[in-house]
């Protein structure tokens, strides 16, 4: 079951495209292979969290033991939202769609939690509460909502952690800024850290090389950056917003390595390549249909070697501005 957010009654979305369920499940493996490069950041994280939580008093504070229970039908007036324990981290999940930043996240942490899962597409949601590898410890909210309404969810002295994953290359400059005055701009919360993790930085190495390579890249960032997007500009562009508000930051590249094991993830990722540059140049119909055919032969052989460049990012409350 999921709450709808009492800001997001029109149902807006969060990002100017549905993304497909069975595409979110195709490349977990390998998001939760890359992201185990962000060790560093996560113990940097849990050092930080474990300062800012305070300590608790009586039995521990680990959350309600009901993981991915929901009170309400999207489009029913919302039930309060439980309130977290004040020895807890509430991590806000944004454009959470599965649940595989949580399933991957959550036991990482080993702090107290309470995740609230925020995305504008109650069907991804709805996968997320079927899913148990998704659920965390402590208590799971759902919420459907975009992410203008993130701003409430990051105020108070409550511990927050933002976090989100393969998400802000789908974000427009204006959310952009949502995003970082909700972590780290004068009305953001006391304590309010990030994990914003698998952004795309369009460095996308596919061996042995072709000659249509360039220009099958070039219209796919293209693509990427359609109507003001900020495509693989993203994890630089957030970086230095949260910058300029006070956050410390810290990044750290989060690649893809695909290789003949994952040769069902290749294809669909070539597939996808090609398909997304003949939208943005349809006069790219027959170079990309013989790249993909060359790629696709490779690939049968087990010759294709593929890295796609993402980025974590990790922002801490600077110490001047909390």
């Amino acid at each position: 079951m999921v709450t709808r957010s009492a800001g997001s009654q029109n149902g807006d979305r969060m990002v100017t495209r549905p993304v497909p369920a069975d595409w979110l499940g195709q490349r977990r493996r390998a998001d939760h292979q890359a992201r185990e490069k962000a060790a560093p950041l996560i113990e940097t994280l849990i050092a930080r969290l474990d300062e800012l939580l305070p300590v608790p008093t009586g039995s521990a504070a680990t959350g309600s033991d009901t993981a991915g229970s929901d009170t309400d039908d999207a489009g029913s007036v919302p039930a309060p939202a439980p309130v977290p324990p004040p020895s807890s981290v509430h991590v806000i999940d944004v454009g959470a769609g599965t649940g595989s930043n949580q399933a991957w996240l959550a036991p990482r942490l080993s702090v107290a939690q309470h995740w609230t899962l925020l995305d504008h597409d109650a069907d991804l949601l709805e996968v997320a509460a079927e899913d148990p590898s998704a659920a965390g410890p402590g208590e799971t909210t759902r919420v459907l909502g975009t992410i203008e309404d993130l701003p409430r969810l990051t105020r108070g002295e409550q511990v927050q952690l933002v976090t989100c994953s393969a998400l802000l290359d789908l974000l427009s400059p204006s959310e952009a800024e949502v995003l970082a005055d909700a972590i780290a701009g004068p009305a953001a919360g006391a304590h309010v850290s990030a994990l914003l993790s698998l952004t795309v930085t369009g460095n996308v190495e596919i061996q042995p090389g072709h000659p249509s390579d360039a220009v099958i890249t070039d219209a796919f960032d293209a693509h990427q950056r359609r109507d003001g997007l900020l495509g693989p500009d993203a994890a630089h562009t957030v970086a230095q917003l949260l910058r300029d508000r006070g956050a410390e930051v810290t990044l750290i590249a989060t690649d893809w390595a695909l290789d003949s094991t994952e040769a069902a993830l290749i294809q669909r990722y070539l597939r996808d390549r090609a398909a997304v540059a003949v939208e943005h140049d349809p006069s790219l119909a027959g170079v990309a249909q013989d790249w993909l055919s060359a790629r696709e032969s490779q690939l049968s052989q087990g010759e294709l070697r593929v890295s796609v460049g993402h980025l974590d990012l990790l922002s801490l409350p600077g110490t001047s501005t909390r």
